[in-house]
């Protein structure tokens, strides 16, 4: 039988603090993965221009490389289950413009068409309801 330990104590005030060091390269990580993510919708929205050019935001994050893996760590962050994360939503991003899903991108249906007719097809809708 295995004898009793002790309690193990735990300093609530020490456990509370924030490494400021994991706080800073969790923050490049997060820049990374927006640039990824504003990358990705530049090149969907211009494929013409994008088509044969490489990204480099976007294989920062999703190939594997020796750098991302080094701030993941930093952060104290699985590289692997980052980079898997930051794919699908990359992936997601593409699917939503191939398929025009506007609900998932108001930006865009917004910014298309005159202004005065938006407004008319608001007016009508709001008609038609009462």
């Amino acid at each position: 039988m295995v004898g009793f330990l002790g309690l193990k104590t735990i300093d609530v005030i020490e456990s509370k603090r924030k490494d400021p060091n994991k706080s800073l390269w969790r923050n490049v990580l997060i820049v990374a993965i927006e640039d990824a993510i504003k990358a990705t919708e530049r090149k969907c929205k211009f494929k013409e221009f994008y088509e044969n050019k490489r990204n480099l935001e976007i294989e920062y994050v999703t190939e594997p490389n020796q750098d991302f893996a080094t701030v993941c760590h930093y952060a104290d962050l699985d590289h692997t289950l980052v980079r898997s994360k930051v794919r699908k939503t990359l992936n997601k991003i593409e699917d939503n413009y191939a398929k025009k899903d506007m609900s998932e991108l108001q930006r865009e249906w917004v910014s298309q068409g005159n202004r005065s007719q938006r407004s008319l097809k608001l007016v009508r809708t709001i008609n038609k309801a009462m």
